[in-house]
């Protein structure tokens, strides 16, 4: 009976060695995986914070452009309405 216990024990050191083997690099990759997405994600906020414009500041460009069109518009129908007819 100590023979076939010893067996068995030894293959299930053996399975758990072999499990071993594989599961521990795998968690050690997918860790670094994780973190180096975390790294790029992270550049790539800062990336877009910097570089591209908020919703704030394209309402905000919009309404000036709208004020800027409507004074030259206004300017130009003063300028054609003070205009003489060419006779």
């Amino acid at each position: 009976m100590e023979a076939g216990t010893t067996n068995w024990l030894l293959v299930v050191i053996g399975f758990v060695g072999l499990v071993l083997t594989i599961v521990v690099p795998l968690v050690v990759y997918l860790n670094s995986a994780v973190n180096r997405n975390r790294n790029e994600l992270s550049d790539h906020k800062t990336h877009v914070a910097e570089t591209y414009a908020t919703k704030h500041d394209v309402k905000e460009v919009g309404d000036r452009m709208e004020r800027q069109m409507t004074a030259g518009f206004d300017n130009l129908k003063a300028l054609l309405n003070n205009q003489k007819p060419i006779t």
